[in-house]
């Protein structure tokens, strides 16, 4: 048994961390107590972001067990810094005051070292190093693990599902995928989507400077002939 804390718009992966900011008093509660004890917490998307206190039939059934690493309390509210561990399924709820406590159930990878999975690994690592030569926005932290050749399929898959430029139920759709492979996959494609786009809007910009330099030239032209 684990608190559970809900969040909205977004969704945490195991093997990433992730900066999450708490308001609603049930969750800063929630943190609060689990970082003074083992600083484990089963963190859940809400369905309805609009839900003020959501119960479990309004979470998503799989979310992500998660270690808080830091913590601080601001007065609107707390910021956490949260390390992703494993994907969990949410089994019941066992209390909802002072905030939700539930049972969880762990949902491990199986590990898989076969040579397709390696070589989907090598493509995703790959194709990520691209998107950053082509201008893609990721935080330092999140650079660093994912062009080193230190991360596992599993770890890489998520790290990079985890800065895509995806929507929430995008992001819960690949957090609930099984098995790894098929996961690889979906993660894969929706990176090369993102890289495409980039190719293209790189190549407009181009396009757009060009024209605008020939302008910029034959006016200068223009102006020399009338002097």
């Amino acid at each position: 048994s684990v608190p559970i804390i809900a969040i909205r718009g977004s969704v945490v992966f195991p093997h990433t961390d992730t900066l999450l900011s708490f308001v609603r008093p049930s969750s800063v509660v929630a943190a609060d107590n689990a970082f003074q004890k083992d600083r484990l917490v089963a963190i859940f998307t809400q369905k309805d972001s609009r839900i003020s206190e959501p119960q479990k039939e309004d979470l998503f059934e799989i979310g992500t067990l998660a270690t808080i690493t830091q913590m601080m309390t601001v007065e609107d509210g707390t910021h956490a810094l949260v390390r992703g561990q494993v994907r969990v399924k949410l089994s019941e709820i066992v209390s909802d005051q002072p905030f939700l406590y539930g049972n969880v159930e762990e949902l491990p990878d199986i590990v898989d070292n076969s040579p397709e999975i390696l070589a989907l690994a090598n493509t995703l690592r790959d194709n990520f190093r691209k998107s950053l030569t082509l201008g893609k926005t990721v935080e330092v932290l999140s650079v660093v693990k994912l062009i080193s050749d230190s991360s596992t399929p599993i770890e890489l898959t998520d790290q990079i599902a985890s800065v895509l430029d995806l929507k929430p139920l995008q992001r819960q759709s690949l957090l609930e995928t099984f098995p790894l492979i098929e996961r690889m996959k979906k993660v894969s494609d929706l990176l090369n989507k993102e890289i495409g786009i980039m190719e293209i809007e790189k190549t407009i910009s181009s396009k757009t400077q060009q024209q605008f330099d020939d302008i910029m030239k034959k006016n200068i032209l223009r102006e020399k002939k009338k002097a």
